[in-house]
Parts: structure tokens; sequence; C-alpha cells
């Protein structure tokens, strides 16, 4: 069993627990193993990317992930990219990197509709920042992140992060507006090379169909995965930044969404294999391997009560903080808060 104990932000002892059973496959058991290294170590958590599409949580709405971005693109274009590489006489830029983009709540809300187009762009420019890499190849690096101090690569790395909190937010927006229901999640993420190669016995483990309560592994690539980039409905992102999933990492995501429709289900396949044909990779082999996400476990819901997902959601709400992660005998605490960035910024050096 995994307990992720949860805390308010303005508040760490105001908690709440979620649990987990494992389940008893070769993925999991790779992943439970690997998440155990992790808590033996200490290795701290990266806090700015748990909460994903919690649109009715007022402690974090859209207008504090629009300030917050704001804030991160105004430290970026501040920054002379170009003069930074003549003071370290790197010839590798020649011009300096602005992001140019209409980031106010206006650009990005239009009634019942969100923006998501200037999202995937958004996305696209901290891709074209930090460099397209993989798990197992975590060095290399654009020539802007190579000469970048700490604090600007935290900030760039940002972009990545709030690219992915503002699209879920929108995708839940849109949702709540369409069916009066939204489908959060919990995303909890190291800063960890660690890892362990998929192999084809974990390939029975990835399933395209979402279920509330269930809780897969996430993926470290930077860049998308094929899955992810059609999900996304990124049209902006290129061929050579898709990846099929490759390694197994210690970092998972707890689904709260609503359990998928068998028809649901087979529409969205059918949308997938048109979107790649499309994009002149309907027979390219990656992107039909290990399609969707891989499960390993799901939440324990007698402690919430009656069990429907609204309810659930309605106690979880505005609990924003991973506060611990305790699997058997081993046990990790996190004391700071998402707005203390010290040890972001020390990852970042």
């Amino acid at each position: 069993m995994v307990r992720v104990v949860l805390s308010k932000q303005n508040n760490i002892r105001d908690q709440i627990e979620i649990e987990f059973d494992v389940y008893d496959t070769v993925t999991a058991s790779k992943w439970i193993n690997l998440l155990k290294q992790t808590l033996k170590s200490g290795t701290p958590l990266k806090k700015h990317v748990s909460h994903h599409g919690w649109i009715m949580d007022q402690s974090r709405t859209l207008k504090h992930i629009v300030d917050d971005l704001h804030m991160r693109v105004d430290t970026i274009n501040k920054f002379n990219f170009a003069k930074q590489a003549w003071h370290l006489k790197n010839n590798k830029i020649k011009h300096d990197f602005n992001v140019n983009l209409d980031l106010t709540v206006d650009n990005l809300i239009d009634g019942k509709s969100f923006n998501i187009d200037v999202v995937n762009q958004l996305h696209d420019k901290f891709v074209q920042l930090e460099g397209v890499k993989e798990i197992d190849d975590t060095v290399s690096v654009s020539p802007y992140f190579d000469i970048a101090p700490p604090n600007i690569r935290w900030q760039i790395s940002k972009l990545n992060n709030l690219a992915h909190e503002l699209f879920h937010w929108g995708e839940e927006y849109k949702r709540w507006h369409r069916a009066q229901w939204y489908n959060p999640e919990i995303h909890v993420q190291y800063y960890t090379d660690l890892y362990e190669q998929y192999t084809q016995e974990d390939d029975q483990s990835f399933t395209d169909r979402y279920e509330f309560g269930k809780v897969f592994v996430a993926d470290g690539t930077v860049g998308k995965l094929y899955w992810d980039a059609f999900s996304d409905e990124d049209d902006h992102i290129h061929n050579d930044e898709l990846f099929a999933p490759t390694h197994i990492i210690p970092d998972f995501q707890i689904y709260l969404g609503s359990t998928q429709t068998q028809e649901d289900r087979k529409m969205k396949e059918t949308r997938y294999w048109k979107w790649l044909y499309d994009r002149g990779l309907r027979d390219h082999e990656p992107a039909l391997t290990r399609v969707g996400k891989p499960w390993i476990g799901e939440i324990n819901l007698k402690p919430f009560g009656p069990q429907r997902q609204m309810s659930v959601l309605k106690k979880l709400n505005g609990y924003n903080n991973i506060y611990a992660i305790i699997v058997d005998e081993y046990k990790c605490t996190y004391e700071w808060i998402m707005s203390e960035e010290e040890i972001d910024i020390q990852q970042h050096a």
C-alpha cells in the first residue's frame, strides 16, 4: 500500500490522506521498487507539478496560474541570452530568445471555451529553450539552457510546468461547461534520474482507458509521448519531438476523473489512428507501442464515505500540497510548499 499525505498550502498541518493498493504485476513491481529507493534516499519532490485540473480550487485559480506565468516569462524575456553567450565565448547563440504570446486570462477564456492552441505554443517555446531529451539522456540541452544560470533554468522549466497546468485547467473548464463534471489528477514527480527500461512484458500494463481512482506510471520525457500529444491536441509539436514510452520511473499520477465508457474509448482510439495517419505515422512502430498509460494501482475509496466521484473531489479540493509519501517502512516528508523555490533552483544548478 502507498499512502499520499496532502495538506493545505497555508497550513501544512491541515491534512488528508489518499491510500492506494499496488497491483501484483511485473510493471507495478518494478515501479514500487523504484519508489522505495527514491523515498529511502530522501530525493526532493517537485511541488509545483502536483495538482492538475482542479478548477474548483480557489487557492489556485486561473488568475493565480496566469500571474505566475507572467512572472516567469518576464524574467526570461529580460535575460539576454545573446549577451550571456558573448560573455561566455559561446558561439552557438547569435540572437536573443523571447516568449511573445498573449497569455492573458481574456485570451485564454472565450465564454465556455478555452484557448488550448496558445498553451501548446507555450509548451513549444519551452522545448526550444530547454531542448528535446529522453530520460536516458538528461545531459543534452539546448544552447539557451546550456548558458543559462540556475535561476533562469528554473524559470524555463516552470514554463513546462505551467503549460501542463494550464492545459489541464482549460480541458476541465471546457468539460465542466459541457458536462458538469471535471477530471483532475495528482502528479507525484521527483528530481531523480532513477529508471528501469520497459520490456515487452510491461506492454500489457498499458491501456488507453481512463477509470476513476486508477494510478499509473508517469513519463519523464522532455518533448511528448505520441499518445499525450494526440490527447493534448498539440498541432505545434514536430514528429521528431515525439516518443514512445521507454522507461519506468518512480513518478506516478492519480487519476480522479470520471470513468470512460467503452464507446468513448473506441471513438478516441479511432481519432488516434487518424491523427497518426495525418502525420504520416500510421505505420510508425514507436507510435503503435505502449499506447496509453501503464496502470499500477488504484485508490482505496472507503475512507471517503460515499464513493461518488464528485463527493471525493469535494473532500480533496484545496489540499494541493504533497506533504509525505509512505510505503511500508519507507517514509519521506516534504516540509516546504510550492512558493518556497530554493530546492528547485538548486536542482537546476
